[in-house]
This record gives C-alpha cells, structure tokens and sequence, in this order.
C-alpha cells in the first residue's frame, strides 16, 4: 500500500535578489495513513516549506509530492484547491476564525466549498463542535469563547469534511501551556480514533507528543524516528555549531 504523504527528493528554491535559498534540500520521507507525525525545526529549518507543500500551498521546484499516490506538482491551481478541500483539514496557531459568525457557522465554511448541502452542513458541524466539547456553544461567536475554545472551534471545522490528512501549524503556539496541553490532548484524542496528524512546531516538548518526529536543520531531514528515542531531541549541529535559527 503506497504512502498517503510522500515526498520524493523534494527540493523548494527561492530566489531573493541575487541570492537563492534552498528552503528545501532533497528530503525525501513516507507519512502512512492513521500516523501521528511531528515535523521540528527552528525557524529557518524548511519546516514551513514542507507545511506549505504538504498542504497543496506550494509545489516543489525539484522532486516529487504524492498526496494518496497523486503528483500534487502535475496539478493546475483549481485543482490543487480542490484536494485541499477534499483531503486537507487545516489547524492554524491564529485560529483564522470569522468574528460575525457563529461557531456553527465557521465550522461549516468549508464544507459550503464543497459543495455541501445546508441540511448536511449543519447536522455535520453540530457533530464535529460535540466532538470537541462545544456542542452547547453553537451559537455563541469567537469572541464570547477564550483561545483554547477558539482553537477547538478550528479544530472542528478541520475535522468537519473528514480529511485525510490533519495539518497542525503551530496549533499551541497562541495558548498557555495548560490549554496547550489541552489541545494536544484532542490531537492525540483524533488520532487514536484513526485520524492521520501531521503536526508543524518548533518547540520539542510539543514534538514529542506525536508518535514520531522528522528533524529538520537547513532545509535537510536529519531524524526521522520514534519521538521517544534519545536522539530525538538532540539537533546534531544545534549545541553551539551555529545551526539554523
């Protein structure tokens, strides 16, 4: 059985000014279907290149990008928007929830993209607020609720159109460490019910809460194995070598 996310030799260049920057720099790794993955890095590191590639925002310059056996790099821009929206479901540090709305309402936004009838996006977005312990708040607005909420909120709307693939950018990152604890806790939660995670962060006490993690440093993969091994959370080049920042 082929790999749902499959990177094969992914390079990402940029070109700034005069300079290029190779954000990304031959990796090459298999994410299979129901798998909890970290993918770590500081800044700078390619772990928000991979991000944007994983999630159809960005295409490779060099490689190959397998989204469930597909070339992601051979598609046109509608089409890449509808296998974000078929196959993707996003966890944003900001939450990129919208004020006017209820919270029935912006879980069921991306389902109206798809298409989805009013009758079903309802019943659908009711089922995924319950399923994150909002279910008696579906008319409050995202200013009545505080950040955990609102990033429970995102999550729901993430889950709502039962992606393949749940992408986690920086999902704590807004939150106190209690509430931090709390999200991962229903990560871990949607990923036991057989939901596949994919978690971005820069911060290794949240990297080991997935099952594995890929370290990245300068754009290359430099671990990629069970998040509590050792080395892990050891940067070969971090320890006063100058490594990516």
């Amino acid at each position: 059985m082929s790999a749902l996310i499959e990177f094969q030799d992914v390079s990402k260049v940029y070109e700034m000014g005069d300079s290029v920057v190779r954000a990304a720099d031959h990796i090459s790794m298999q994410i299979q279907r129901g798998e909890f993955v970290a993918i770590v890095g500081q800044s700078g590191s390619g772990k928000s290149t991979c991000m944007n590639i994983i999630g159809c925002l960005d295409v490779p310059t060099d490689g190959k990008y397998l989204l469930d056996g597909r070339d992601v790099g051979s598609l046109d821009k509608d089409q890449l928007a509808e296998i974000r929206n078929k196959m993707l479901g996003f966890i944003f540090q900001q939450y990129n929830l919208l004020p006017r709305l209820t919270l029935l309402e912006n879980v069921e936004v991306p389902m109206m993209y798809a298409g989805v009838s009013k009758n079903d996006r309802r019943e659908r977005a009711k089922v995924a607020l319950e399923m994150v312990g909002l279910g008696s708040k579906i008319s409050h607005r995202p200013a009545q609720l505080s950040g955990g909420q609102q990033q429970r909120v995102s999550i729901a709307r993430a889950l709502v159109g039962e992606p393949a693939v749940i992408l986690a950018d920086e999902p704590t990152g807004a939150l106190d460490s209690h509430t931090g604890r709390e999200v991962l806790s229903l990560l871990q939660q949607l990923h036991a019910a057989g939901n596949t995670v994919v978690l971005i962060t820069h911060d290794n006490s949240i990297a080991i809460q997935a099952q594995r993690i890929i370290r990245l440093e300068d754009g290359r993969v430099i671990y990629d194995g069970d998040s509590r091994a050792p080395e892990a959370v050891v940067s070969s080049s971090f320890s006063g070598m100058g490594g990516a920042q």
